[in-house]
């Protein structure tokens, strides 16, 4: 069955990347929906070293990347429900036109380059993150903190976009650190989320006991590793259709910091991606452990559940965070 799937995935992109790429040398840029305008917003690129890259002012580049990835992966995968294919073209080109129309992304120092030419010599930590802030409502607010992993892929501002309701409904700063591929497992990478947070931690007016770690896909590997060595850090963890490690998750470090706290795991339950019977595996292991787990899953998605099914998993993840509040326990 694998080799049959993995033929099937190899003849569908072969024959997509055949019909797209003088589609794509011909146009330039990705089809888009006008988004509207709004106002501008805190939004910042930083590198943590003394010669950071000159700012590049336009976005095309990132717009058809993610644009023929998003239309490869989704019209050449067999196993991915066809309805959540569409819906999450239909939302990353929404995304992708809000990127467009922004004045608040112009001019930002991009990861892309810096990052591929990091990855060719091996280099995972390119010492870089987005941050986002939400405009106060009145003076002196008090703002969480969500520190959120990027799944495999470079980390790519419209996924920052997709965050922003989020932060603007929670009253949250965001900081979403670069490493690699998405390669937070690998040596370096707790570190680059234990540099990412202590920045958001030190952004105005943010309450240290307000702090969030999330991820997407590969990222959950990161919310583990880093949840369990930066335990005492974090308020809670979210995990979305997440790797999850269990000789991880099933530490001791991991279990005596997260006994009685909360986290929260989303998943669709047709992802194939990460099967569902791993990610079950891993949330008996830290409910044995005593974490209070809130899990949810939605029968009818896969693994892009978090684009196709955003404003919902937007929903989610607000009302944990406010039961955790209202509770007491954050």
């Amino acid at each position: 069955m694998v080799r049959v799937k993995a033929v099937l995935v190899a003849l569908g992109a072969f024959a997509f990347v055949l019909v797209t790429v003088p589609v794509l040398i011909l146009t330039r840029r990705a089809p888009r929906r006008r988004a509207r305008t709004s106002r501008t917003t805190p939004v910042g690129s930083h590198f943590f070293q003394r010669t950071p890259p000159a700012p590049v002012a336009r976005l095309d580049a990132e717009d058809t990347l993610v644009w023929f990835l998003i239309q490869l992966v989704t019209r050449c995968d067999p196993l991915m429900p066809r309805a959540e294919a569409r819906d999450t073209r239909v939302r990353v080109a929404e995304l992708l036109a809000a990127v467009d129309e922004r004045p608040d992304y112009r001019g930002l120092a991009r990861i892309s380059g810096r990052q591929i030419r990091r990855l060719l010599r091996g280099e995972l930590d390119p010492h870089h993150c987005y941050s986002y802030r939400p405009e106060p409502r009145e003076p002196g607010e008090r703002f969480g903190l969500l520190v959120f992993l990027h799944g495999h892929g470079l980390n790519l501002l419209f996924a920052l976009e997709a965050l922003r309701p989020l932060c603007d409904r929670m009253r949250l700063c965001l900081v979403a650190p670069s490493f690699g591929y998405g390669n937070w497992e690998a040596p370096g990478g707790v570190e680059a989320v234990d540099r990412a947070t202590r920045f958001g931690l030190a952004m105005p007016d943010v309450d240290p006991n307000r702090v969030y770690l999330g991820g997407y896909s590969q990222g959950g590997a990161g919310v583990s590793r880093a949840g369990a060595a930066l335990r005492d850090r974090f308020a809670g963890l979210i995990y979305i259709s997440p790797t999850m490690e269990p000789s991880v998750i099933g530490s001791p470090a991991f279990a005596a910091g997260w006994r009685g706290r909360p986290v929260l795991v989303i998943q669709g339950g047709r992802d194939h991606n990460v099967h569902p019977r791993t990610v079950d595996a891993a949330t008996g292991l830290m409910e044995a452990a005593g974490v209070r787990v809130t899990q949810h899953r939605d029968p009818g998605a896969g693994h892009f559940l978090f684009f196709a099914r955003l404003d919902t998993v937007t929903d989610w993840v607000s009302d944990w965070m406010a039961g955790s509040l209202r509770a007491g326990r954050v």
